[in-house]
């Protein structure tokens, strides 16, 4: 093997940072991921486990370091704007003609129509029924109280009916076996 001076490599045209960065290039290349050949021959770069935990490690950083610049100086911001937001209505011409509301006060009187909307025995609003005959015959939250506790006594009385059945079968099990070494014991076989 012939050793090459500063001074033939750069006679080459290459001169000796050039030759340190592709070196350093190809240590990593082969170190981050390898080669292999697909069906039809073709050379195909497969990541190798440390380029993968690298690559992990990288987003992870990346990622808690945005969430810590939100945190400081963008979710500051965002919550302040909305507690100053000041909603007014307005006519079609963009004209104002209700009195300012604070946006949180707005949000407490849009939860509380929903919640005491009339609704039907689907918890449908009229508007969401889209029906001539609609009946509202309850709020929305008499419905979903309903609801739930419907929920909770079903599925009460399902575990229940369950563990009631689980009983039975286990006794009804052991009673048929001794049934039927019973049987056994009272049978006796004759051999001729």
């Amino acid at each position: 093997m012939t050793k090459l001076t500063t001074d033939q490599l750069e006679a080459l045209g290459i001169s000796r940072d050039e030759l340190i960065e592709k070196i350093i290039q190809r240590c990593s290349d082969d170190i981050l991921s390898s080669t292999s050949s697909d069906e039809y021959g073709n050379d195909v770069r497969i990541k190798s486990d440390v380029e993968k935990r690298l690559q992990a490690l990288c987003k992870e950083t990346i990622g808690r370091r945005v969430q810590e610049i939100a945190e400081t100086h963008i979710l500051p911001v965002i919550s302040q704007r909305i507690d100053n937001l000041v909603l007014q209505q307005t006519n079609t011409w963009g004209e104002k003609t209700g009195k300012p509301v604070p946006f949180i006060e707005y949000l407490v009187q849009r939860a509380d129509a929903y919640l005491t909307e009339k609704v039907n025995y689907e918890g449908k609003s009229k508007d969401e029924a889209g029906s001539y005959s609609f009946s509202g015959t309850q709020s929305r939250i008499t419905h979903m109280v309903h609801k739930h506790l419907h929920y909770s006594i079903e599925t009460a009385m399902k575990n229940a009916v369950s563990q009631v059945n689980a009983a039975l079968s286990k006794g009804l099990q052991e009673t048929v076996k001794l049934k039927i070494d019973e049987i056994v014991s009272s049978l006796k076989v004759v051999s001729k």
